[in-house]
């Protein structure tokens, strides 16, 4: 039996994915969004008087926001 050490996470795999999400929600939370409390995969913002949110799941990203000017 072989075992092996790897620096990177490799795509396909449970580790990837999580390591993505706290990527992921990390950078948003320095950006100013908060993580929704019942769905972790949910941060919110308020930008220019209107809600902005970003769902994803695993590594797609939905970017949801309405601006009142357009």
């Amino acid at each position: 039996m072989l075992y092996v050490w790897i620096k990177k996470v490799l795509y396909g795999m449970l580790q990837a994915a999580l390591f993505f999400s706290k990527l992921l929600s990390d950078m948003l939370i320095g950006w100013g969004f908060m993580i929704y409390l019942y769905d972790q995969c949910v941060a919110n913002k308020i930008i220019k008087w209107s809600q902005s949110s970003i769902p994803w799941h695993v590594d797609n990203l939905k970017i949801l926001h309405m601006d009142k000017m357009m």
